[in-house]
């Protein structure tokens, strides 16, 4: 099993958060030095019931110093490492992992030495990118649209601000004619903006580019489109900077080998 704590420590390793075995440290808690992160695993309830039980992991995060101004400092620094990732995910070892505060950052009691300590909590877990032919499509819209300092997630939730995350929340077929299924697919997009104003922005020019293309090309699959049935923003409750985009995409696919019969039926004459 992997030591998920140990992935977070090495990510802030290489963010040059602390040293591992000197100023860093996984699931034990050392007298020395005065300036210290310590990650460790939380048991409790499974907030991902649906998840692979390897997949993540609650950790607690947990930064001693010599005064409260270090110790706060420090702490809020490392969550923005994690929050606000510069590759846009977490990335060690070839693993991709988000992470989700749980607990913000509370000040813990004086130890023995005097020393101040802050302690949050958080989910760390491991994600994989979804690849998609209809999920590229509308992803890459999304790029085009609203320009390279939006990040564009791909099948799960991200972090970063500003940011959209994609994901396909419903699937229907009918068939269109022998041979064709009309397929539709819906999409939610999770529009994360450092603003009102700037989720207000990436909201209308999103809506306003679904209704001018209507169509959406499909990369790469010999000229085959996507059309927009349907497209709808909503902001979410209690953040003016998040909302919701739900949009409804239809295109012809080929059925299934033995779906359909491959003539329509036999009919034999007795006398000819």
């Amino acid at each position: 099993m992997t030591n998920m704590a140990k992935q977070l420590a090495l990510f802030l390793q290489a963010k040059e958060e602390g040293t591992l075995g000197t100023d860093l440290f996984v699931d034990s808690e050392t007298q020395n030095p005065d300036e210290a992160v310590t990650i460790c695993h939380v048991g409790g309830s499974a907030e991902f019931k649906l998840d692979a039980p390897g997949s993540w992991r609650k950790l607690s995060l947990l930064v001693r110093s010599a005064t409260a101004e270090g110790a706060q400092e420090r702490i809020w620094r490392i969550i923005g490492r994690m929050l606000e990732p510069e590759e846009g995910t977490i990335q060690v070892d070839g693993g991709q992992f988000t992470a989700q505060i749980t607990s913000l950052p509370a000040v813990q009691a004086l130890d023995g030495e005097g020393r101040y300590a802050m302690k949050a909590v958080f989910l760390f877990k491991q994600i994989k990118p979804v690849v998609e032919s209809w999920l590229e499509a509308i992803s890459q819209f999304t790029e085009t649209s609203l320009g390279g300092q939006w990040r564009v997630y791909r099948g799960f939730n991200g972090t970063c601000r500003p940011a959209v995350s994609w994901q396909c929340t419903g699937w229907h077929s009918a068939a269109a004619s022998r041979g064709v299924q009309q397929l539709s697919k819906q999409f939610i997009g999770q529009i994360a903006a450092r603003s009102a104003s700037e989720y207000q922005l990436a909201a209308q020019l999103l809506m306003l580019g679904l209704a001018e293309q209507a169509k959406l090309p499909l990369g790469g699959l010999g000229g085959r489109w996507l059309t927009v049935l349907d497209a709808q923003a909503a902001i979410r409750s209690g953040d003016l900077s998040t909302g919701v985009l739900t949009v409804t995409l239809t295109g012809a696919a080929g059925a299934l080998q033995g779906a359909t019969p491959l003539i329509a039926g036999v009919h034999t004459e007795t006398k000819i």
